[in-house]
């Protein structure tokens, strides 16, 4: 009997309308995904005007001034996209649910799929968060090689002296660090408007001796902890957000990655009415076919479960592009051990 599995525009559906807990992976909201529809990625990097208008006479054409710099940045996309398959073994179980068998069937499709999408999820999550650690991603796999930069200005990195580094608790400064990182943002135009560092890196912070003093007076003494390091920040810091971060994924070896590294430290700044960073989708033949090929997730469903030697059900599910920053100068980044 040949079973009734879900269509590809069905599970396009799915996957695409699939709720992701954001509030554990925040890659995707501080750096959105936007449709691109376009072969290849296109953006402009803005860069803040300068001086202050001239002392003018009477009579006299104004004096001409150069706009604020402006640089168009373009790169071919990235793609990404791999496959699930349901063999034949895992078929013949689904046989032998008896009068079950096309719901078992639908659902381990559907749960193939959800599958594949989490592991989309996590690859978008780590572009994101290679983009704000690195300035770069870096991709040597599957026979695909290649490197984006993404041009943040030297100035943005500020690393621990070696006798002020976080893990040397004694003599580390860790409010003296997080100053240092909000200011570098004077001239830039922005706002320091969030930090994220994981619990590792925050548990050295709240154990560092200068930490502690600043906070004997405070509802903190006596119950400082990595879990409630983000509010203790917050009091000496009123107007930036801190955020704890120890998201990351299981790599093949079933080692733990965290997306943010213990260590490192990222500021995300922002101007009101500016865009700072979004993830471009580009369009796929997956998505509309050859005529009117669209941006976005797309997956692919391949049944051979009835027509070959040894059957086989396939889902595919991907995504083609890459993150954007459109103002470099607005992320600060910090090495602290």
């Amino acid at each position: 009997m040949k079973f009734s599995f879900p269509s590809t525009r069905e599970l396009t559906h799915v996957v695409r309308n699939r709720v992701s807990d954001t509030s554990k992976f925040i890659g995707k909201v501080i750096c959105p995904i936007v449709p691109v529809y376009a072969s290849e990625i296109e953006y402009d990097v803005l860069y803040p005007a300068k001086g202050m208008t001239s002392a003018h006479k009477i009579g006299t054409n104004p004096k001409s001034v150069q706009t604020p710099k402006q640089e168009t940045k373009r790169s071919g996309t990235a793609y990404w996209k791999d496959k699930g398959r349901l063999d034949e073994e895992k078929l013949l179980n689904m046989r032998k649910a008896g009068t079950l068998n096309e719901r078992a069937a639908r659902e381990a499709v559907m749960q193939l799929a959800l599958q594949q999408d989490t592991r989309l999820d996590v690859r978008v999550e780590w572009l994101i968060w290679k983009m704000l650690t690195k300035n770069a991603i870096e991709i040597d796999e599957n026979n695909v090689k290649f490197t984006v930069v993404f041009n943040m200005p030297n100035v943005v990195d500020i690393s621990a002296d070696v006798q002020k580094k976080w893990t040397a608790t004694a003599t580390s400064d860790p409010v003296g660090f997080i100053t240092a990182l909000i200011q570098g943002y004077r001239g830039t135009g922005a706002k320091a408007r969030t930090i994220y560092m994981n619990s590792i890196t925050a548990g050295y912070a709240i154990q560092s001796t200068k930490f502690v003093d600043l906070l004997k007076q405070s509802s903190f003494s006596g119950y400082l902890s990595p879990l409630n390091a983000d509010g203790a920040l917050k009091l000496l810091f009123p107007n930036v957000d801190f955020v704890i971060y120890d998201e990351g994924y299981l790599d093949d070896n079933d080692t733990f990655q965290p997306f943010l590294a213990d260590g490192d430290i990222v500021a995300y700044g922002d101007y009101p009415s500016e865009k700072v960073m979004d993830f471009g989708s580009t369009i796929s033949l997956h998505n509309g076919g050859l005529d009117k090929p669209q941006p976005g997730k797309f997956t692919i469903i391949k049944d051979k479960s009835s027509e070959e030697e040894n059957p086989y059900v396939d889902v595919t599910v991907g995504i083609y592009g890459l993150p954007r920053l459109f103002h470099p100068d607005y992320i600060r980044r910090g090495k602290v051990f």
